[in-house]
């Protein structure tokens, strides 16, 4: 009889290992990024408690089972839902996200960092129920705040470089892999197992885009953030009850995310993790529209004034031009109907229209 003799694990791939060793080297953020971190935090919550009004939104939370309440586990703020990290995350993240008012990241690929706090706070809620019944010491909300730093940067710095949505997936994959780092090192995983979770994430099927572009765009863009952090959750709990990684899930030949999802292309860095995103990160307080929009929507409400103050009405506009920049066009330029509410923030007609 044979004996088998597993292969020698390779060496990581550099990028994995960079977030690996930016989460574990638990350097203090600056006293700007922890004060945005916390204005973040409450933007945040704030964005998800309004979410609360809309059935579309809360006909997908709370257990998968109805009923079900897990002893010790995460609370849902706003709600009497009390359920496992895996669930309070997805619940907790459709909230955050539903309403397309959280913070938000322009680079090459865009997105919204505050979305991993699904992730971040369900699982934090849940290790500080869990230690406060065994008579432990669990989170605190400093832990919380240095955590949203990290899944800040990791996302926003791999975004500064890297377009995801020209090959056509969503930016939520790198809430998935934020997410991932920071709730294995809240979980206690070592550098290894770290390593190995992220490449989890790296491995998963990613969302596509076509959620957000007419002529499919739909309501799973409002909850696509809470499934990544929601699934983000899961692989880190898998690897710490010894699940494996793999270590080349970027770079390996034909099979890899390089080759197999970015065109062949390896990933780009401008800058090394720090606190950067946090310090610089946009919110939306002006409107609440999708970010592309806002500068469009503001010279509407001028024009609404200018007009008002002529005694003019919108029948005296013959047409309206907008002009605008490349990522508006591509992400927001609807045209003719809209095709459900969700179109709504993702078309720069109806955003101008209204004001």
């Amino acid at each position: 009889m044979s004996t088998y003799v597993p292969s020698v694990r390779p060496a990581p791939d550099q990028v994995i290992a960079d977030i690996a060793d930016y989460v574990v080297k638990n350097a203090e953020p600056s006293a700007l990024a922890l004060d945005t971190a916390r204005a973040c935090l409450i933007d945040t919550l704030g964005c998800g408690l309004e979410a609360l009004d809309y059935p579309a939104c809360t006909k997908l939370l709370g257990p998968i089972v109805p009923g079900t309440v897990v002893p010790n586990g995460a609370h849902v703020p706003g709600t009497d839902y009390v359920l496992d990290p895996v669930q309070a995350a997805f619940t907790l993240g459709a909230m955050i996200r539903w309403l397309d008012f959280n913070d938000t990241w322009l680079a090459a690929e865009w997105g919204h960092p505050s979305d991993n706090l699904g992730g971040i706070l369900a699982t934090a809620d849940w290790l500080g129920r869990n230690a406060k019944a065994s008579g432990g010491k669990g989170p605190k909300m400093g832990d919380v705040l240095r955590a949203m730093v990290k899944a800040h940067e990791i996302q926003g710095c791999i975004a500064l470089e890297n377009s995801f949505n020209k090959v056509g997936l969503d930016h939520v994959v790198l809430v998935k892999v934020a997410t991932t780092a920071v709730v294995a090192q809240m979980l206690g995983l070592s550098r290894e197992q770290i390593i190995d979770a992220v490449s989890l994430a790296w491995v998963d099927g990613q969302s596509l885009r076509t959620y957000r572009h007419a002529p499919n765009t739909g309501s799973r863009k409002s909850w696509a953030a809470g499934d990544a952090t929601s699934r983000a959750v899961r692989l880190a709990l898998m690897v710490k009850a010894g699940e494996m990684g793999y270590p080349t899930a970027l770079t390996a030949k034909t099979w890899g995310f390089y080759d197999s999802s970015f065109r062949g292309k390896s990933f780009a860095f401008q800058r090394p993790y720090g606190c950067y995103v946090m310090e610089n990160v946009l919110f939306k307080i002006s409107f609440p529209a999708e970010f592309h929009s806002q500068t469009a929507v503001e010279a509407a409400m001028i024009l609404h004034k200018t007009l008002a103050a002529k005694g003019k009405t919108t029948d005296d506009i013959k047409r309206i031009v907008i002009r605008t920049h490349e990522a508006a066009i591509r992400i927001i330029d609807k045209q003719g109907p809209l095709a459900n509410p969700a179109d709504r923030d993702h078309c720069i007609q109806y955003m101008v229209a209204v004001p």
